[in-house]
């Protein structure tokens, strides 16, 4: 039953997400992570409603700098009536500077709101941000202070309104602190005053509980309160929203992103090793040799491997072709990651070296990377035919 309303919760109530909690330098492993949602609801009969809502984000992170790109969209209707229909894209550049606790930030962003006459709005800016606080205690909190451009486009059915240009200030404040270990409370809030008429001027602020419940999953409740003093015509000021979402958050610690890193690294001192022409240096692990052994097929080729380093490759219907010599290559970390790379010399019947081909093995599956095509070869029934 517990699992059940689990399902429910994620499957009717997974609104967007959009990061709220402190993002500093060394938090992450260098290189890419993210986070994606998605949320898809269909009714008929007494209710006729239809509710899509998805997007995520990509961040790379270096030892000085941090960059992200992030975005959602949202279209909802009730008896084909559109209720809610809003899209935005955000990118965002932080490089640390001199001090540790000082960094420059460079931004922009895109978004729509058709329930705001927002047709349109593109932001632009740089800045500064400080680190006030950082303490396994307390917390993280950064200040942020910048100067952004703003276009904003309207449309209406009823009224024609101006484009606007505007110049801001924009500042925030950013708070996280780690509860316990699988509880998270942030913080994020905006202020931004027109720089020419202080009495017109944009708040947000969006409180979060995040919850790891594994290793990749996430539950996070949001509660948004949005306030903009001077909107134009038939637009409220005040918006207030509240979102329960799981997330999947991607990097290098969890299955998917790991075997894709092993793979990459692999792709790249195969490549290396292509471009290089460098004798392979043997991996002589008996246990890796014997995995490898075997018949593996792809369309209508077809290699038979044998434990001693010796092969052929042979047509679907098993008429032998060429024979090979195969090694498994020793590389840094071969010993760990499951991806291999294996070195296949094609010879003639008298030895002499034809063509030299790398392989990415791992599992039950071998690619080639040497030739201009790619081919996907799969274990197959295992063959003893002699090369």
């Amino acid at each position: 039953m517990r699992f059940l309303l689990l399902l429910q919760i994620f499957i009717l109530s997974s609104f967007a997400i959009i990061d709220v909690s402190t993002v500093d330098f060394g938090e992450k492993p260098e290189g890419f992570s993210g986070s994606a949602f998605g949320s898809f609801q269909k009714k008929r009969g007494n209710t006729d409603k239809d509710e899509m809502e998805y997007g995520g984000r990509i961040q790379y992170d270096t030892p000085e700098t941090i960059t992200w790109l992030q975005g959602a969209v949202e279209k909802d209707q009730v008896s084909d009536v559109p209720t809610d229909d809003n899209a935005f894209i955000h990118l965002r550049h932080i490089h640390q500077l001199f001090d540790p606790r000082w960094a420059m930030e460079f931004y922009t962003q895109a978004k729509k709101d058709k329930f705001k006459y927002l047709q349109s709005r593109t932001v632009y800016g740089t800045g500064l941000r400080y680190k006030i606080a950082d303490s396994a205690q307390y917390g993280k909190l950064f200040m942020g202070l910048s100067a952004m451009g703003e276009k904003n486009r309207y449309t209406h059915q009823d009224e024609v309104y101006e484009d606007e240009h505007n110049y801001r200030l924009s500042a925030y404040l950013s708070y996280t602190i780690k509860m316990d270990k699988n509880l998270e409370f942030s913080y994020l809030g905006y202020y931004q005053p027109k720089i020419d008429n202080g009495s017109d001027y944009t708040t947000s602020s969006t409180v979060e509980m995040m919850i790891h419940l594994t290793q990749v999953i996430d539950l996070s409740y949001q509660l948004e309160f949005d306030y903009d003093a001077d909107p134009i015509s038939n637009v409220q000021k005040k918006d207030t929203r509240q979102k329960l979402s799981f997330v999947y958050r991607f990097g290098k610690d969890d299955p998917l992103s790991s075997y894709a890193q092993n793979l990459l690294k692999s792709y790249r001192k195969t490549s290396d090793l292509n471009a290089s022409r460098r004798p392979a240096i043997a991996d002589k692990g008996t246990d890796s040799q014997k995995s490898f052994a075997g018949e593996w097929v792809s369309g209508d080729k077809r290699f038979s491997i044998l434990e001693g380093g010796e092969g052929s490759l042979r047509d679907a219907s098993g008429v032998y072709i060429e024979k090979l010599k195969w090694t498994l290559v020793l590389t840094e970390g071969s010993k760990t990651e499951t991806a291999k790379l294996v070195s296949m010399r094609f010879v003639d019947e008298a030895g002499r070296l034809l063509r030299v081909e790398n392989y990415l093995w791992s599992g039950d599956s071998l690619v080639t990377l040497s030739q201009n095509s790619v081919f996907f070869f799969t274990r197959g029934r295992f063959s003893a035919l002699n090369p």
